[in-house]
């Protein structure tokens, strides 16, 4: 499509270096996909990124690393809500990433061509979500159709493609329920979604992680908080430090009145969230909300009203304040301050 893009691809292993902080890739083993991605669902993303930059230092077409560069970066920016911040250079990587691949594809024959299909449908994906996230409602409707045409190519020369049932999935649940509204799109079921959904559990590594995290939400929607809870305690028992998940069990204890578990699942997800570089803004408000609101359904207004203070006095950047999940965690804990600073 581009004869540029060669050139253009040594360009994106600069990007995954940009993204990553100084230093060489950990061990002494040869860099590899299989490992960037371990490193990604580990929240390891600066690791993971120098994996794919030494990739695609020797090799700028290879097509795991290029859609793997852009997952990285799909997934650090969920991790971190940063959706406003980082969104339009993702919007910008994925239309370069796109590029390639569908040059690419072009010269791809059998499973190769059908991957190179996966994740262009993938990346498609990735711009429809970040778009929404951004507040384009439109243009994210029109790339998950994209996307969903390309999964439903992928199930027609596959049947049995678990990773193409994770995108219908997302896409039929959405489009059925939320995002229903949406004028000219149509078609999506919140049944069909969801057993979708269970079938894309059993995908391949790092579907299979993905999938959990999407169901986990998916559950949460429709209030089956015990078979979210649990799903999201076996990814845990594997990934103990994993503050996607364990954001999930601790919304989930504080949801249903289970608050001295919230209590220990928000006082872990402070400490990690601390603990992280950089510092997951998100994930820090996140975990004030959690704790002060179990200490005040408690009846423990003394350490409500300190959880609240430590929460709004957090020193937090502006545009992190920025954030729609943000406002709303520090509204809540101005209301617990309020609601108790009278009374003290």
């Amino acid at each position: 499509m581009n004869r540029a893009a060669p050139i253009f691809a040594v360009s994106l292993a600069l990007f995954a270096a940009s993204v990553a902080t100084n230093g060489a890739t950990q061990g002494g083993d040869a860099p590899s996909v299989g490992s960037a991605q371990r490193l990604m669902v580990r929240q390891r993303y600066a690791e993971a990124a120098r994996e794919v930059a030494a990739i695609l230092k020797n090799n700028p077409e290879n097509i795991d690393a290029l859609y793997t560069l852009a997952t990285i970066e799909q997934t650090r920016i969920l991790d971190y809500e940063s959706y406003g911040m980082d969104g339009a250079r993702f919007l910008s990587l994925a239309d370069s990433l796109l590029d390639i691949l569908d040059r690419r594809q072009t010269a791809l024959r059998g499973g190769d061509s059908l991957r190179c299909l996966f994740y262009r449908a993938n990346i498609f994906g990735g711009i429809g979500l970040m778009q929404a996230k951004r507040g384009a409602w439109m243009e994210g409707a029109k790339a998950a159709m994209t996307s969903s045409g390309m999964y439903r190519q992928v199930k027609k020369a596959d049947p049995g493609h678990l990773g193409a049932e994770l995108g219908l999935g997302v896409f039929d649940y959405y489009f059925g329920t939320s995002l229903k509204w949406v004028p000219f799109v149509g078609g999506g079921s919140v049944e069909r979604g969801l057993e979708a959904m269970e079938r894309a559990l059993r995908a391949p590594f790092p579907f299979d992680h993905a999938a959990k995290s999407s169901y986990c939400w998916m559950l949460i929607d429709r209030k089956q908080y015990k078979k979210a809870d649990s799903l999201a305690h076996t990814v845990l028992r594997e990934i103990p430090a994993s503050t996607i998940f364990l954001r999930i069990r601790a919304l989930i204890a504080v949801w249903s009145g289970c608050y001295d578990d919230a209590l220990l699942l928000g006082n872990k997800l402070k400490n990690l969230s601390e603990a992280r570089s950089p510092v997951n803004w998100s994930d820090l408000i996140t975990s004030y909300y959690i704790i002060a609101s179990a200490h005040d359904n408690l009846g423990q207004k003394a350490e409500a009203c300190k959880s609240a203070d430590k929460g709004l006095s957090l020193p937090m950047p502006t545009e992190f304040k920025n954030m729609p999940n943000v406002k709303e965690h520090i509204k809540f804990l101005t209301g617990i301050r309020g609601k108790y600073s009278k009374k003290r």
